[in-house]
């Protein structure tokens, strides 16, 4: 599938309410809800269903290769809305709940254009650099 840098979609992210001192944009889900599990917080239940998520995204959605050496661009990724990323929101409902569970605040946040400069492209996400 060839895709056009630009195309028009409504972009999309789930995140915390609380940022990251890299990146100084909030935490995205999988953070999140990683930190729980990091930190003991979830119940083996949770912790397993956490494995079994990330799991499947490992799998199903392409790692954008700045994440590979550590993001040194301090880019940050958000859904594009689309056919193709319909499954992984459906994924993600394992997330939200266990974030609702504990208590976790998450924020959907929303844009109609890229909310950044595009440093990578998939079928379901942008990566983008944010101005600082």
């Amino acid at each position: 599938m060839s895709l056009k840098r630009g195309e028009s979609y409504l972009y999309f992210r789930f995140h915390g309410n609380y940022s990251s001192p890299y990146t100084n944009q909030p935490y995205g889900i999988f953070v999140v809800i990683f930190h729980l599990q990091r930190d003991g917080k979830l119940s083996d239940e949770d912790s397993k269903l956490y494995d079994e998520t990330v799991g499947w995204f490992e799998e199903h959605l392409p790692n954008p290769p700045f994440y590979e050496g550590g993001n040194p661009i301090r880019a940050v990724t958000w859904f594009k809305e689309n056919n193709h990323s319909k499954i992984m929101i459906e994924k993600l409902t394992a997330f939200l709940n266990i974030a609702k569970n504990y208590g976790v605040e998450i924020i959907k946040s929303v844009s109609q254009e890229p909310p950044g400069e595009i440093v990578y492209e998939d079928e379901y996400q942008i990566g983008v650099v944010m101005a600082t």
